[in-house]
């Protein structure tokens, strides 16, 4: 069942845009009114519904092909704003306790915009402009949970000031509503901004975090590459992503797949890509998306999508079901251990018929008490299960949230061990950072951390750090606009001084 909360947040950003336009459109028309105030309530409420849009579009990569250039529009947008309720309160158009609150509110947009702008433009804002950021996600992870901090969906929307009366009571008791919304919000974007800077700064010991050499070879950095597929792999994707891999020189690739990504031609076009790969002994890893709608563990489309897999891929390791490490805007349907179990069982007889030598691997995302129930069932050593795997992600308190789930992994580790169990390789299936909410150097520290923490643990073989790109939301190691991010240099020379120390490496 999705969550209902995360919808309220595009509800009222979609009501107060509504507002907005409707209420500058009745603005402009009225001749009385001074044509510098009519002009600029007019100017307003014409661009804010494309300035929100543009937002929208340049979160994703594929958004951002055409429009990259036009995002300043949001923060000039945003500004105009406060200068439009500004001038109603001046001018007495709007009486100081309507107008007040709605300026604190517009002015908190502003300077959200721009720290928006410079994060996704420069890969960073000076730590107030960015920790405003910090805490619009925070408030808005309320209700929309943490897709708030990946999402350009989660989002706030300026209000313009309701000069003149209200005609009707109705529109008297909306701009009520909105004034207390306004003073609400304020106060708590307001209260919430120490934590952004606390959280943005938590990531300074670990900005140069260094990983402990493997000599003997057996701690693999991998990379996740492609968008989730929904078909053959895009050509750009491809392009761009290879570019990405001469940089870091993975040792395993990970590739996510949704249901059209499964089908036989699809899974051929994607064989062809990785052929290159495969004859630089590069491993594969193949994950199959679990959806957001309710699917029975023996789906029978699942089951033959994995065996097709195993025939047309010929995988190193495959993950019959993995959830994306930071949830949808939209909700997910949370999947219980039963659930799990049925699905690696079912799975694994698969595997064992078509390919015994590939891996099957499950991978905890939420780490939760259901995670923790599949792996203390997936990690006994009669479990079918043969790699064992965690999602390494920041959240809305910063590196301290990294430290918190590799303690619950290195526990539940610790455990299966106590109880004879635990025997399987383990990954670090996904690694990754919040570039757009606490800026480029966090995501660098965030992954620099967790590869860090893998590498001093023996039972840790192989971290695969992703997302490759912000085809979902703001989390890639390239922008939406093509850039590439801070990240990047610096992970390609760990990677590659950790392959240095390996036997047989060139001097």
């Amino acid at each position: 069942m999705t969550d209902p909360l995360p919808l309220l947040v595009l509800g009222v950003a979609m009501a107060v845009l509504a507002w907005d336009i409707a209420l500058a459109g009745w603005i402009a028309a009225r001749r009385e009114a001074p044509r510098v105030f009519t002009n600029l309530t007019a100017f307003c409420g014409l661009l804010v519904a494309p300035a929100l849009l543009v937002t929208v579009a340049t979160g994703t990569e594929t958004g951002a092909r055409t429009i990259s250039g036009i995002t300043w529009l949001m923060p000039t947008i945003a500004c105009a704003f406060v200068l439009q309720v500004l001038y109603s309160l001046l001018t007495r158009l709007v009486s100081v306790v309507v107008a007040l609150p709605i300026l604190l509110y517009d002015v908190v947009i502003a300077v959200i915009a721009i720290g928006d702008y410079l994060a996704s433009q420069q890969g960073g804002a000076p730590l107030q402009l960015q920790a405003a950021v910090s805490a619009r996600d925070v408030l808005l992870g309320m209700t929309a949970g943490r897709a708030a901090l990946v999402s350009p969906l989660a989002m706030l929307v300026p209000m313009i000031a309701p000069a003149y009366p209200a005609r009707w009571r109705l529109s008297g008791a909306v701009r009520a509503v909105l004034v207390l919304a306004a003073t609400a919000l304020t106060t708590l974007l307001v209260l919430e901004w120490p934590r952004g800077i606390a959280a943005v700064r938590s990531y300074e010991a670990a900005y140069a975090e260094p990983m402990q050499a493997r000599p003997a070879g057996d701690f693999a950095i991998g990379l996740r590459i492609f968008p989730v597929l929904d078909g053959a792999p895009p050509r750009r994707a491809v392009q761009a992503d290879r570019r990405l891999m001469e940089q870091l020189a993975p040792d395993v690739v990970l590739i996510v797949l949704d249901e059209d990504g499964w089908r036989a031609g699809a899974l051929d076009s994607l064989s062809r890509v990785l052929q290159p790969l495969r004859d630089d002994s590069v491993h594969i890893a193949i994950a199959l998306r679990v959806a957001r709608g309710v699917v029975a563990p023996d789906d029978a489309d699942r089951q033959a999508a994995v065996e097709r897999v195993l025939r047309r891929i010929r995988p190193d390791v495959i993950f019959p079901g993995l959830v994306d490490p930071l949830p949808s805007i939209l909700g997910t349907t949370p999947r219980s251990s039963d659930w799990w179990r049925a699905l690696m069982l079912r799975s694994a007889a698969t595997v064992k018929r078509v390919r015994p030598r590939t891996l099957i691997g499950w991978s905890a995302s939420r780490l939760d008490a259901t995670d923790s129930a599949v792996y203390a069932w997936a990690s006994s050593p009669t479990s079918p299960v043969t790699l064992l795997g965690a999602v390494s992600f920041p959240s809305f308190s910063g590196l301290p949230a990294v430290d918190a789930r590799l303690r619950a992994f290195d526990r539940w580790h610790r455990r299966a061990v106590a109880g004879g169990g635990g025997a399987q390789p383990h990954w670090l299936v996904t690694v990754g950072g919040l570039p757009h909410a606490h800026g480029d150097a966090a995501q660098l520290a965030a992954i620099r951390h967790a590869l860090a923490w893998g590498s001093r643990r023996a039972w840790i073989q192989a971290a695969v750090i992703g997302e490759p790109a912000d085809y979902d939301g703001w989390v890639g190691l390239r922008a939406a606009n093509g850039r590439i991010r801070s990240s990047v240099p610096a992970l390609s020379l760990a990677a590659r001084q950790m392959r240095d120390v390996r036997p047989g490496s060139p001097p």
